[in-house]
């Protein structure tokens, strides 16, 4: 109720800062019209006074002659048409006492001209280009005031005086009647031009309203958010000061303080890793909190307990969406992102993903099918890396909003203009209706309010999704009907197929790589030497291998995961797999893989990293790890790796 309040009240301002707008609006247009009919006045006193001396400058009586009554009245009637405006004009312009003495000035002139040319037809257009420029206004009033003004002189001039304005000293009545019609029927357009003018100007006035009022929502926010700034920049200034009061009194703390300092200021100049450690940072904890949520699901029984759990699950997931969303957004909003243009295997590609979502869609009931049409290029060049990225966001939504029926995948080749993978995402689930779709592009925008309170998420992942498409010189696209589901249609380019084997037939169960799948318990028989410097992570990764069958050995940095690989290679008893983190202190991941195989290590390594970055694949590869997996980590797959690899150990061994 207080929200709806509220919107009711933000539309009240908006209406009302639209009128002053639209107010404002009109009195400056109203204030350069007067300006055009300072000039027009004038012009047409000049004209009068040039046409009545030049037509009849005198009249005669005999040989005696005087000034033509037509000069006195150009002259001196057309002095009282043009000054009397124009002084108001000076004084209150744009003022609608100007704009009706305009009008009556206007008219008058076309009468006064219709008589110095007495009653020429061609002088009558004189008032349609009058009242057209009257219009100018845009107000009906004056157009009215003027339309009854020159219906007025018609009828009366043509009754008592007809020559002076049809040329003829005898008129029917009909005729100034018939004139009066002929100004109705122009005024019929002029009334619906003003009437557009004016929705026209409203409708500016109303979008203009909204954005300043967005504006001030926005510039109060800032104003907020700056003063809470400004607070937290105070209290770390003050805890600045005590730290380093502290320092001078306690001598033995100084070291600390300058390597912590000299930290600090290396971790400025490093901005450009700024997004990968916080990804890392944070994924950390969220890994041991995910990881152990799942174990503790699997012991509880009573349903408040498993609800709790589910809960952590789900807020926890949703973070790290939130997380990672804004990192990408971020980052391509900065011109920081890159991607990388690598040969990667189509089916491959596709077919890890769709494994990976299987698992969520049968969560819901929902099958989820993979359909391929026509010949697929074995290889295409792309980022795997963010294309997994898309596909996993355009299938995890349509499972979301999809209660009954399916989701299916459609691939296929598109070689006109150039080479593209097309891969239709089709659901049967809520659909959009076109204003829904309009808008979903957008950052932080779902298809409508509700949508987030119903389903979550943060509004970021359809907007990510279409700019790394367009990043990989393709599009996303969406076709939708409110209730009858709807098809997001992915287009990256394919990259040069010149020479790249084309596939036919059915590929589903040849290209998914031979892993178990997630509803088989997997056992694993083997040694595993775990190098990962959280110790939350290491209980929870050393409790789900041990879980599975696994010898495990911890390494807390990389330094000490290479000396104990080393060792254990030298007695004869080399691990079976190494599970290896990228970020650790002392020696990181990859220059400790680089280590063991320049000592000639060729037991698998798998690589552990946090958010997946452009490029993440490509440079644990370069390192020397057999293939690699993210945070937070989920159970079966890294199961399953790590079956895989220990069982292929286990097989060169023998």
């Amino acid at each position: 109720m207080l929200q709806e309040s509220v919107c009711l009240e933000d539309r009240a301002l908006i209406t009302e800062r639209a009128k002053r707008i639209l107010a404002d609006e009109l009195f400056s247009i109203r204030k350069r019209t007067d300006r055009v009919f300072a000039v027009l006045l004038t012009l047409q006193w000049i004209a009068a006074v040039a046409t009545a001396v030049w037509i009849s400058p005198y009249t005669w009586a005999g040989v005696d002659s005087r000034i033509h009554p037509h000069v006195w009245a150009a002259s001196l009637l057309g002095l009282l048409f043009t000054f009397f405006p124009l002084g108001l004009m000076w004084k209150q312009p744009g003022s609608e006492l100007t704009r009706q003495v305009v009008a009556v000035s206007q008219i008058s002139w076309s009468a006064l001209l219709i008589h110095l040319t007495t009653g020429r037809i061609e002088t009558h257009f004189h008032i349609f280009g009058s009242l057209a420029f009257l219009t100018w206004y845009l107000d009906l009033r004056v157009l009215a005031t003027a339309t009854a003004l020159a219906i007025a002189d018609h009828l009366a001039r043509g009754y008592y005086w007809p020559q002076s304005v049809f040329g003829s000293t005898s008129a029917s009545n009909w005729r100034a009647i018939e004139h009066g019609g002929w100004i109705l029927f122009e005024d019929i357009f002029l009334v619906i031009w003003i009437h557009f003018g004016l929705r026209t100007l409203w409708g500016s006035a109303l979008q203009q309203a909204r954005l300043r009022h967005t504006n001030h929502l926005i510039e109060t926010k800032v104003r907020d958010r700056t003063g809470e700034l400004q607070a937290y920049a105070n209290e770390m200034e003050a805890a600045q000061r005590t730290l380093q009061e502290q320092a001078r009194v306690l001598s033995s703390q100084a070291d600390d303080l300058k390597r912590a300092n000299q930290a600090a200021e290396q971790a400025n100049r490093a901005k450009s890793e700024f997004l990968a450690n916080m990804s890392h940072e944070i994924r950390t904890p969220m890994t041991a909190i995910l990881g152990f949520a799942d174990v503790l699901g699997e012991s509880l029984r009573e349903p408040e307990q498993l609800d709790a759990i589910t809960t952590i699950k789900r807020n926890g997931a949703y973070l790290l969406e939130l997380v990672n969303d804004i990192l990408d957004l971020s980052k391509i909003e900065a011109g920081k992102l890159q991607l990388e243009r690598i040969r990667c295997q189509t089916l491959s590609v596709i077919a890890d993903v769709a494994s990976l979502m299987r698992v969520r869609a049968a969560s819901k009931g929902l099958p989820l099918d993979v359909e391929y049409v026509g010949p697929i290029p074995e290889m295409i060049e792309t980022d795997p890396t963010r294309l997994r990225q898309i596909l996993i966001n355009l299938i995890g939504n349509a499972i979301k909003f999809t209660e009954i029926g399916r989701v299916r995948l459609i691939v296929k080749l598109r070689r006109a203009p150039q080479p593209r993978l097309c891969i239709d995402v089709v659901d049967t689930g809520l659909g959009m209706t076109d204003a829904q779709v309009a808008r979903l592009f957008k950052p932080f925008t779902q298809a409508d309010a509700s949508t987030t309170r119903r389903f979550g998420g943060t509004g970021l992942g359809l907007s990510i999704s279409k700019r790394f498409a367009e990043m990989l010189d393709g599009d996303l696209s969406v076709t939708s009907k409110l209730g009858s589901g709807s098809t997001f249609r992915l287009e990256v380019s394919a990259g040069n197929l010149e020479g790249v084997p084309m596939l036919s037939g059915p590929f589903e169960a040849s290209s998914t790589r031979a892993r178990p799948t997630a509803d088989r318990e997997v056992q694993l028989a083997g040694h595993v030497l775990l190098a990962e410097d959280g110790p939350d992570n290491q209980r929870l990764i050393s409790f789900v291998l041990k879980h599975a069958g696994a010898q495990v050995t911890v390494a807390d940095n990389g330094q000490t995961a290479v000396d104990l690989a080393l060792a254990a290679l030298r007695e004869g008893k080399p691990f079976d797999c190494v599970l290896m983190d990228m970020q650790m202190p002392i020696l990181d991941g990859y220059e400790a893989t680089r280590r063991l195989r320049a000592a000639g290590y060729k037991a698998p390594i798998v690589a552990l990293t946090a958010h997946a970055m452009a490029g993440d694949d490509t440079k644990c590869l370069a390192a020397g790890c057999n293939d690699y997996t993210t945070k937070p980590i989920q159970r079966q797959r890294l199961i399953s790796l790590i079956a895989e690899y220990c069982a292929a150990q286990a097989a060169s061994s023998t």
